[in-house]
């Protein structure tokens, strides 16, 4: 059995207005939406639970993508609780491999700024976040770290030896483009269906999230190194409650499309 291996994803988690091939140049920008829209977390509820899988030879549960059978175990699970505003207040994390081990993280919000703790019981301080005004990472680097359109969309974001630019078209992030210290850049486009809301991030603190369900990312990677870009497209499938909530994600990318690089179960409030 091939070995499945995470994929971390614009989770921020958002995508058909979206661009279809990478953008040469992606600079900071804004396209008004069409309509006003619902924040998917308004639609659906909140995410209290994410499960991540791997498919196992003696997997514990059996699920189905385009009609082949799948036997998954769950890896790890993430429980989330919020407050009554809204703001995530505790993230309980659990894994598989280890019955014994947890981690657990807590937020206390004053107006400018959250303290993150680490296990909930002892209150270890592991940081402080500065917020804007509207509770948003302001970043503790310069007025630069964080910048956010006037509707609270992310639309750049500098350190961690990294620079992100961000384009944001009808409430959904469209493209992104990374360009790392080491000198990779890497184009992300996104395309998404906008008849179904997108999965609700657990993180509050981080800006409006893409509104609509992400469908396909495609992702060309230059590197210093190479004489030619790299392009691998990851497309994005579901399983739907019968409210129409997404509640299990598969992720296939065009390298094997046999085999999912990520699948995800949601829980929501």
């Amino acid at each position: 059995m091939k070995p499945v291996t995470t994929f971390s994803l614009l989770f921020p988690l958002a995508l058909l207005s979206a661009c279809t091939t990478p953008q040469g140049d992606i600079s900071p920008q804004t396209t008004s939406p069409t309509s006003i829209q619902t924040p998917a977390s308004a639609k659906m509820g909140r995410v209290i639970q994410i499960t991540e899988y791997l498919i196992s030879t003696d997997g514990e549960k059996t699920v189905t993508l385009n009609g082949k059978k799948l036997l998954l175990n769950w890896r790890i699970k993430n429980d989330y609780n919020y407050d009554t505003n809204d703001r995530l207040i505790r993230q309980r994390t659990s894994a598989r491999n280890n019955p014994s081990w947890w981690e657990e993280l807590s937020y206390q919000y004053t107006p400018d700024l959250i303290q993150r703790y680490q296990n909930s019981e002892s209150k270890d301080l592991l940081n402080t976040l500065l917020l804007n005004t509207k509770g948003y990472l302001k970043g503790n680097l310069g007025p630069d770290e964080y910048v956010y359109d006037a509707e609270g969309y992310l639309i750049s974001y500098t350190g961690n030896n990294q620079r992100d630019a961000y384009i944001i078209k009808n409430g959904n992030v469209v493209a992104k483009e990374t360009v790392y210290s080491s000198g990779l850049i890497q184009k992300n486009t996104y395309e998404y269906d906008p008849g179904k809301p997108g999965i609700p991030s657990p993180l509050t603190f981080r800006g409006q999230q893409s509104q609509n369900l992400l469908l396909k990312q495609t992702m060309v990677s230059t590197s210093p190194n190479s004489s030619s870009p790299e392009t691998t497209v990851f497309t994005h499938q579901y399983d739907f409650d019968q409210q129409g909530r997404a509640v299990r994600e598969f992720v296939v990318s065009d390298i094997d499309s046999n085999w999912p690089t990520s699948i995800r179960e949601f829980v929501y409030q």
